[in-house]
């Protein structure tokens, strides 16, 4: 895909239909995340993520939209790097802000902060603690504004949202966080992902706090729903890295990911999270892995073993 010039910041996807490279803080480990615009019949715009709280990803989003009307402001989840812009452009231009119902539900929760892992109980070293509490203590929830009443309205499955000319269905995919949505335009062919489903990153799961059901069962389940929705010359739009075709494919790859993990896991039912997770494929191997990374692996393997013993 051809580069996109700081000159011109909003990239045309479809009819009525941009995207915007929104600068992410350094040290994420990702550029950008993708904010959508979409145009209704009325000439006004719905903002779809706006992006992180900074005031580089603020300039860029602003410089996109000019002096268009912004109609309302939709997250797909509660992470910074997708919903930390919503408050700023919601004082300006006194649009709503809509979220799922679980992710509002939830907001409070993570605005409180993630419960710390129980690193003994995962069996892990004392010599390898210090690093993963301090790797726990970094948010990963909402920009602490939207706590202050910034959402102004919840989303349901099936839910169309209020865009004259246009119809754009909220389809919900819990897994990466328990509220997390996509959006789909059948009409125009498009799918608006998040982080429910990426061209070639694997999501993080069960990054939205504590939920009664098992993040992976969540997340294989809402993989097979999208997979559905696929269509001949369908679009995903996704959260990060750049839109893409063959959605089934890749759902089915991410699919597979998880359940051949999950049988890595079940191949070794003794010992604790941090024994199990040494014996697991990690693309990066083992000894990579630290800080957040490892925190992450260790949860993952921590909801595996929790999805082998409820599948039994």
């Amino acid at each position: 895909m051809p580069s996109h010039s700081a000159a011109d910041p909003a990239e045309p996807i479809a009819p009525g239909v941009r995207r915007v490279r929104v600068p992410m803080p350094p040290g994420t480990g990702l550029p950008f995340s993708n904010a959508y615009l979409i145009e209704d019949a009325d000439g006004r715009v719905h903002v779809i993520d706006p992006g992180s709280p900074t005031p580089e990803a603020r300039e860029t989003l602003r410089a996109a939209l000019g002096a268009a009307p912004v109609a309302s402001i939709v997250l797909t989840h509660l992470h910074a790097d997708h919903s930390g812009g919503a408050a700023a452009l919601a004082a300006e231009t006194g649009a709503p802000v809509l979220v799922h119902e679980r992710e509002r539900a939830a907001l409070g929760l993570i605005a409180a902060g993630l419960p710390a892992p129980d690193l003994e109980a995962w069996g892990v070293p004392a010599g390898r603690r210090a690093e993963l509490l301090s790797a726990a203590a970094v948010p990963t929830g909402p920009a602490a504004q939207l706590v202050d009443g910034v959402i102004t309205g919840v989303l349901t499955d099936g839910d169309l949202l209020d865009l004259p000319g246009r119809r754009l269905r909220v389809i919900g995919t819990p897994g990466h966080t328990g509220g997390h949505l996509c959006l789909h335009d059948e009409e125009a062919g498009l799918l608006l992902t998040g982080d429910h489903v990426l061209p070639t990153i694997n999501s993080g799961l069960g990054l939205g706090g504590p939920t009664e059901s098992n993040p992976i069962a969540d997340y294989l389940e809402s993989l097979d729903r999208v997979a559905q929705l696929d269509s001949r010359g369908l679009r995903a739009l996704p959260g990060h890295e750049d839109p893409f075709t063959g959605l089934r494919e890749r759902c089915s790859a991410l699919a597979a990911h998880h359940l051949r993990r999950a049988d890595e896991v079940a191949a070794h039912p003794g010992g604790t999270v941090w024994e199990t997770a040494r014996t697991l494929t990690w693309t990066g191997g083992w000894d990579g892995l630290a800080g957040f990374t490892l925190l992450s692996a260790l949860r993952q393997t921590a909801q595996h073993r929790e999805f082998v013993a409820r599948r039994k």
